[in-house]
């Protein structure tokens, strides 16, 4: 009873609301996902400032203790009074004492059958003095008493609600789970969800439950029912499935209008829509709801049909700022492609002048590019379309190489549709800007956002009648159609895999049996997420085919013409960088940087590498920067704060120059959005240092949090 009443008093050290910290200060905490409902990612807290920060050292270390081969960590703590919420490589949810990391509570939601995966963090509410945290794992989302850990049991079904459910949709059937945490509105839990990517993904609705029962309470449906407005952007193919248009990245909430925004992702397949032909609203878009109802207020798609993988990665930032002589109420949204779209939130119109521009065709067999995009649709961060002007710069021999290869390939601006030749996009899928979102500060109307200049190569192949030794059956059904469906985004098309961050499947069967292959199909594992909606039979298939087990029939089977027609279906043959023969990206660069953007005059105050390369650096290579994940958050006291980098340290920036102020090295990278917090009188700054992730750098388990030396 003591160690529940010591919890109590921490919890409430500071009131927390559904709509947050009853402060004054909105920015002085950290009680949901990137600081605040406005999506800021900023601290008003200046006790670290330019001139102390040097001192800035380890206030407290913590390993959860379970990390694996290649899982990452990208969860954003948050921190209720003197309580921290945290997620750990398999999704434990772990409370700590913010002021020391001793653990207080642990949830393992491998007891009922969820673990691992990507989690960027929990959601809070309160009500009647008591506060629950829903974590998502899974399929399962959990409701958890935020000071005992139990299974809240009035929510839901015994404390859990199946993600799978409420899409319209036979639950079975479907892969989904929720990677960003939710938003709080009044007593509603409001959701997007996590889809998969291949021609079975699952739609990305959105969705509201009571916060307080579980009761499901409203959908909005991102992908157009017959009757709905937008339904006519899509050609319906019978019996094609339609999938993602998810929101992946969280939402954001303006408590005042009572509205939520929400930024979708592309439809599936992501690089081929032979089966969508048309805008394919809401794909690629951001939508204004009604936070009570789900009811549709605004949309605004910034891709049309795409076939990029351009997803809106993260939710947008909500800011006020002077423009044009008047302050107005704006939405900025970091897009992929480099740009940070400025919309008015309560019309939805763009606050800058934009152009609807010709784009290419695309050559591939059913598919009908849209043939213009919008161009300039906000402040350009990075280049956009890769010339031979551009290519790297940090060898002769490099030059050479990617100047040979520059030219194999089919390069017409940023809007290149994929090809079976392979085609340069840039920036590409790695983005421009990612899920880390953006850093807004209120006072000085300074954004500060990280970015990647990374070309790629998208290169298709023809999946329907495709076939290779040792594969008899090649049509649907079979082990290989369904790999290429599903899995070849990421582990290619011949199973060679991307490096370290997407393992090859070659000889799988030296490394698992059955057992454990299926372990990891319909479980999950690092980043790969769980794929339970197959049949039994297109389990085994899938498999049989990993496994390079014999086929069950000895023969192809022979689909009629007109019926492979209609399914013919093309797969990008993996992610694939454009590199120099070393293995770097071949663009100029830098390759990873941060930058100040200030919103007054809509111009970038300063922009410098994010990361080196330590062989780089040997050869008296300036500073590169290297693709980058996470976040930054900028404070109050002049600091941007930013790990993300791939040689795994951890960096404070002058807010007002881009000067590296102080640097750590981290147990592994930190792929995550640090949380900046205050704990009597003493403030701290905490980074996940998970690891893995896309760079495939060695995995981590820790959380370290920072503070100044103690008096």
């Amino acid at each position: 009873m003591k160690k529940i009443a010591h919890y109590l008093l921490m919890l409430s050290a500071c009131a927390v609301s559904a709509a947050g910290c009853t402060s004054d200060d909105r920015y002085s905490s950290w009680e949901q996902y990137r600081g605040s409902s406005t999506a800021a990612q900023f601290s008003s807290l200046d006790q670290i400032t330019k001139e102390n920060v040097h001192l800035l050292e380890p206030a407290w270390t913590f390993h959860t203790g379970d990390k694996r081969e290649r899982t990452p960590m990208e969860c954003n703590p948050i921190v209720l009074g003197k309580i921290m919420y945290i997620t750990s490589p398999q999704l434990d949810l772990i409370a700590l004492d913010a002021r020391t990391g001793e653990v207080l509570w642990r949830f393992d939601p491998a007891a009922y059958g969820q673990s691992g995966g990507v989690n960027r963090g929990v959601t809070a509410y309160t009500a009647g003095g008591k506060t629950r945290i829903f974590l998502a794992a899974g399929h399962l989302l959990f409701a958890l008493d935020a000071v005992s850990g139990d299974l809240v049991e009035a929510f839901g079904e015994k404390g859990m609600l199946d993600l799978r459910k409420d899409l319209g949709r036979d639950p079975e059937t479907l892969s989904v789970s929720l990677n960003t945490p939710g938003i709080i509105y009044k007593d509603l839990l409001i959701i997007g969800s996590g889809t998969g990517e291949g021609y079975d993904a699952a739609p990305g609705h959105i969705r509201a439950y009571s916060a307080e029962t579980g009761d499901f309470r409203w959908v909005f449906h991102t992908i157009p029912q017959e009757g709905e407005y937008g339904y006519d952007t899509w050609r319906w193919v019978e019996g094609e499935n339609y999938g993602g248009t998810n929101n992946w990245g969280g939402l954001s909430l303006d408590e005042e209008s009572g509205w939520v925004y929400v930024a979708t992702g592309s439809p599936t397949y992501d690089f081929y829509g032979g089966n969508r032909i048309g805008e394919n609203l809401y794909g690629n878009s951001i939508l204004a709801l009604d936070a009570s109802t789900g009811a549709y207020q605004w949309h605004y798609q910034a891709v049309s049909h795409d076939i990029w993988d351009y997803d809106l990665p993260c939710a947008p930032t909500l800011a006020d700022f002077p423009m044009n002589g008047k302050m107005v109420k704006a939405l900025i949204q970091p897009t992929k492609m480099g740009e940070l779209i400025l919309l008015d939130r309560v019309t939805g119109k763009p606050l800058l002048d934009l152009e609807e521009q010709l784009v290419p065709p695309s050559y591939v067999p059913g598919e009908v590019a849209h043939p213009t995009q919008k161009i300039g649709q906000g402040i350009r961060v990075v280049p956009q379309g890769l010339d031979s002007t551009y290519l790297t710069t940090i060898s002769r021999e490099a030059a050479a190489y990617a100047k040979n290869e520059f030219r194999k390939y089919r390069n017409e601006g940023m809007y290149t549709p994929p090809s079976l030749e392979g085609s340069l996009t840039f920036p590409a899928t790695r983005g421009g800007m990612l899920w880390g979102g953006l850093s807004h500060d209120p006072k000085s109307h300074m954004v500060y956002v990280n970015a990647n200049e990374i070309p790629m190569v998208l290169q298709l192949r023809n999946l329907s009648g495709d076939s290779e030794e040792g594969d008899m059956v090649s049509g649907p059904g079979s082990g290989r159609y369904i790999y290429l469906s599903n899995c070849s985004n990421c582990h290619g098309a011949n199973r060679q895999g991307l490096g370290e961050a997407f393992p090859a499947l070659t000889n799988l069967r030296e490394r698992h049996d059955r057992e454990s292959a299926k372990r990891i199909i319909t479980g999950g594992n690092g980043v790969m997420p769980a794929f339970r909606g197959f049949g039994e039979e297109q389990l085994e298939a899938l498999i049989g085919y990993l496994l390079d087990e014999v086929p069950p029939v000895a023969s192809p089977v022979e689909t009629p013409a007109a019926e492979k027609e209609a399914m013919d279906r093309y797969v990008l043959q993996g992610f694939r960088i454009f590199t120099d023969e070393e293995g770097f990206p071949a663009s100029r660069p830098p390759w990873g940087t941060l930058n100040a953007i200030d919103l007054t005059t809509q111009t970038i105050k300063w922009k410098v590498p994010l990361g080196e390369y330590p062989e780089l650096k040997a050869r008296g290579v300036a500073p590169t920067g290297t693709q980058n994940f996470g976040g930054c958050v900028a404070t109050a006291g002049g600091l941007v704060f930013i790990g993300g980098s791939a040689d795994e340290m951890f960096r404070a920036f002058d807010a007002e120059t881009g000067k590296v102020l102080w640097e750590y090295r981290l147990p592994a990278g930190g792929y995550a959005v640090p949380s900046v917090y205050e704990v009597e009188g003493r403030q701290y700054v905490v980074i996940a240092a998970g690891g893995a992730n896309r760079l495939g750098t060695p995995a981590g388990d820790a959380y370290v949090a920072f503070a100044l030396p103690e008096e």
